[in-house]
This record gives structure tokens, sequence and C-alpha cells, in this order.
């Protein structure tokens, strides 16, 4: 009886272990999501942007699709379970390839439930625009043909990106649509401000950029802030006039937050001072895949303590050889240089740690490990 009483207790204490996830470490591979976490997967793919991020209740979101389509869909299948290989969203931040060039590519391999954009109501790409017609065109036949769900950005809301699988669970799990085309959330209630003026009252010279239109969200679980913003601007061009700066206004909204992504790649205009200022982030992820990412300046205002006390780590899915030699010094301060990187947050929302995974290899080791930070 004692003997079958200690085999019992092993064989349970086996299968406890065997379904426990095994930590983390540097060289195996990360273990898969489990329920009551957050994971937000900055995608490394040399031609532009795409983030997947997976909810506590196991809801799935992609915010963009730069043109390597087909490895973007790789990567999200050989992250999901097979069995729930599906995007309940998408949303693609701005009309530009390198956000949305790859989207065509995704659909034909993985389900999504809803596609959701910045609208065109106040800015139209200009006509003849490939990228816009052939993403048009897309959105056409799977509207028409496949039934695809598609709307744009409402602004202000919390009501449209909401958790599918078991919403009741995690009441503290929210994603703010902050701003895009223009328009940008108050920080308070539902209500938003317009901070372009009547397109038809703009100089051509001073008209908003496509960039100046993106989307922005905000995504809260607990105490933990997220943010990302596509390709929005900071630092308008000189005599340019103020309100081309939708950092600022975005900033006012959503205040401090733990992790935010590089807005524009780091290229040239974006994180002001106000803008890195008021977000005071801890981590910092820069969605580099060109040589100009990010530009000194830029990488400078990001580095210094002068905007804000305290370290802050610094990530990075591509630094060019070329890049690091114009840099400098400073590129030495990046805790990582190239590969995936996958932000982890723990159940309840109160720490996350920080991810690097190898790029080169479909078994995307992990090749750093950072954390676990503590939540603002």
């Amino acid at each position: 009886m004692k003997k079958f009483t200690r085999t019992a207790v092993a064989c349970a204490a086996l299968w406890l272990l065997a379904a426990r996830p095994m930590p983390a470490q540097v060289g195996g591979a990360l273990p898969p999501w489990t329920r009551g976490t957050l994971d937000i997967h900055q995608i490394s793919t040399g031609t532009g942007n795409a983030a997947l991020v997976v909810f506590p209740d196991g809801t799935t979101l992609l915010v963009d699709a730069g043109p390597s389509g087909a490895a973007i869909a790789k990567y999200v299948e050989a992250t999901l379970a097979p069995a729930t290989v599906r995007l309940d969203y998408a949303v693609l931040t701005h009309f530009h390839s390198d956000h949305l060039g790859g989207i065509a590519d995704v659909a034909a391999r993985i389900p999504i439930g809803t596609l959701i954009d910045r609208g065109d109501d106040y800015l139209t790409p200009a006509r003849g625009d490939r990228t816009f017609t052939r993403y048009r065109a897309f959105l056409d036949e799977r509207q028409r043909v496949r039934g695809l769900k598609a709307e744009p950005l409402r602004v202000g809301r919390a009501d449209q990106i909401v958790l599918q699988h078991d919403r009741a669970a995690f009441p503290s799990v929210e994603v703010r649509n902050v701003a895009a085309s223009g328009a940008v959330w108050s920080g308070e209630g539902d209500r938003v401000s317009r901070i372009f003026p009547p397109l038809e009252s703009i100089p051509a010279g001073d008209r908003p950029s496509e960039n100046m239109c993106s989307i922005g969200l905000r995504l809260r679980y607990g105490r933990f802030d997220f943010f990302t913003g596509g390709d929005m601007p900071g630092v308008p061009d000189a005599g340019a006039p103020d309100w081309q700066s939708v950092e600022t206004a975005v900033a006012r909204a959503i205040g401090p937050t733990d992790v935010h992504i590089v807005n524009h790649h780091g290229s040239i205009d974006p994180e002001s001072a106000v803008f890195l200022s008021t977000l005071r982030s801890r981590v910092l992820i820069l969605p580099s895949w060109s040589e100009t990412h990010p530009s000194q300046d830029v990488l400078k205002r990001m580095l210094t303590p002068r905007l804000y006390p305290g370290p802050r780590d610094i990530f990075a899915t591509t630094l060019y050889a070329s890049t690091k030699a114009s840099i400098g010094d400073r590129a030495t301060q990046f805790k990582a240089d190239h590969g995936h990187i996958v932000v982890r947050v723990a159940p309840g929302g109160d720490s996350y740690q920080v991810f690097v995974l190898d790029e080169t290899s479909d078994a995307r080791k992990v090749l750093g490990m950072f954390g676990p930070y503590a939540s603002q």
C-alpha cells in the first residue's frame, strides 16, 4: 500500500511538472503563452512593422503587416496553438506599404475576424497611390467574397477591440483607441478632440501627411500600460504648424507608460521631448528595418536622462552595421540590436519581462532575457 502511494505521488508530481510551463532559458525556446498572460511580439521582418498581441484570454490582435506577409503569417502560426491559429483583430495603422503591404498574404493563410484601419474620411491618399489601390482591391474582394468584417477605428472608444473569449475574467484589460486621422482621445471618457484644422483651410505645403494620420492604441492590463502609434511624428519641420506634432496631444492623453513602440522607426521626426518626458517608458522597442533607423537625434533624445530620470532599456529589431557606425558609442547602449522582441506581462499586470528571440532561424531560440520589471 505504501509502495502504491509513493508511486502515485511520484506520478502526480511528474504530471504537475509536465503540465507546468518550463521557465525560459537563453538558448532554449520561449515557453508558449499561458492563460492570464499578455504577450506582445514585435516581429523582426526586415521590411516593415508587424506585432502580434495575445491577450490574457487568448484573444489575438495583429498590429500592421509589412511587405513580408508570408513571414509574418509563419510567425503567427508558430506562436499560436494549431487549433487556435486565428486573428480576432488586425489593425493597420496607416496606408503605407511597410505597414500594410503584407496583409493580403497574411489573410490568405490565417482567418481574420475584424480588420480595422484609420478610414479615409479626412485624408484620402493621393489618387493613383498603388499601395492604397491594392489594399482597397484586397479589402473589397475579402468583404464581398469571404465576408470579412472591416471598419474604421473609432477614436476615443474602448469597446471596439475587446476580449473575445472570456472578457469577464480579465476586467482590467482595455484597448483604448487613442488617435487616427487628426482625431485624438482627450484622456477622459470617450471624448475626442480634432487637432488637425479642416483640410480645405490648410495651405498645400502644410497639409497633413499619411504618417500624421497613423492609428495610436493604448493597451492596459492592471498596472501595465503599452502604446503603439505607427509612424506618428512628434517634431514638425522647421516653420511647420505645431498641430503637426501628433505625439504632443497623444502624450497628454495617455500619460506614463511602461512600454512603447518607438514611432516612425525612430526616423527623424518622432520621440519628441514632450512625448518622452510624459510617457517616461521603462522599455522602448525600436521596430527598425532600414539603415536610417534610428536617426542620431532621435536616439539621443531617447537616451538622455534630462527628459526623465532613471534607467530605460532600448531594444531594436534590426540595427545595421552602417547604422551602428554612424551612431557611435550610443549603439552599445541598446539591450538588443536584432531579433524578435517579446514583452510578456505576468497575470494581473504587475510585472513583465522582455525576451529577445533569434530572427535568423525558425527555432527562434531565446537570445536574451530582461527583467522582471515592475509595472508603474
